[in-house]
């Protein structure tokens, strides 16, 4: 996907984020589905994280650094990058850690202040991209060596993969909801 074409929709993506949020009480995005998932706070966590201190990251020292230029993707980064254009509907769970299970956020502003960070540093990425090309590649865990582009592609992807969690997390609020009437 073209650094444009991948703005736009992480546009598009990160606002649907931004509307949903307004709607939420901070007790409502601290609130845990039964099954002992993540809160739509931490949800909203994960993604401002994920994407300022790992896919950013990653992105940014493809940039600088022009190592591992021919090492290749993974079967699965090949099918998501080339032929689905994101991730399949499934469910990935991974086991709850310190390192991994995001914590609560501190406030509602705090996540507000996160997207907008987000919004930024996606915006000045892009234009880093339209100034020159990055070199190098950066492995992800799953998807194998991605270029800068695809890391910068997947942060608008990762969005996206996490509005079905979004959904479902929207349906546990609304059941609380109704059975505290």
């Amino acid at each position: 996907m073209k650094p444009d074409k991948a703005h736009r929709f992480f546009l598009d993506q990160l606002s649907l984020w931004e509307k949903a949020l307004d709607a939420y009480s901070f007790e409502d995005l601290l609130k845990k589905p039964e099954d002992g998932g993540w809160s739509m706070g931490q949800l909203y966590i994960h993604l401002i994280g994920s994407t300022l201190h790992f896919q950013l990251k990653h992105f940014q020292h493809c940039m600088d650094e022009s190592e591992n230029s021919s090492a290749k993707k993974t079967f699965k980064g090949f099918l998501i990058f080339n032929l689905l254009g994101g991730f399949p509907p499934v469910r990935i769970k991974v086991p709850a850690s310190e390192e991994y299970t995001p914590a609560q956020p501190e406030s509602k502003e705090q996540l507000k202040r996160g997207l907008a960070k987000v919004r930024e540093r996606m915006a000045a990425a892009l234009e880093t991209l339209k100034q020159r090309k990055g070199l190098g590649k950066s492995e992800h865990p799953a998807l194998g060596y991605l270029s800068a582009e695809e890391w910068f592609a997947l942060i608008p992807m990762h969005f996206k993969h996490h509005l079905r969690q979004k959904k479902r997390l929207d349906e546990t609020l609304s059941k609380i909801l109704l059975e505290n009437g």
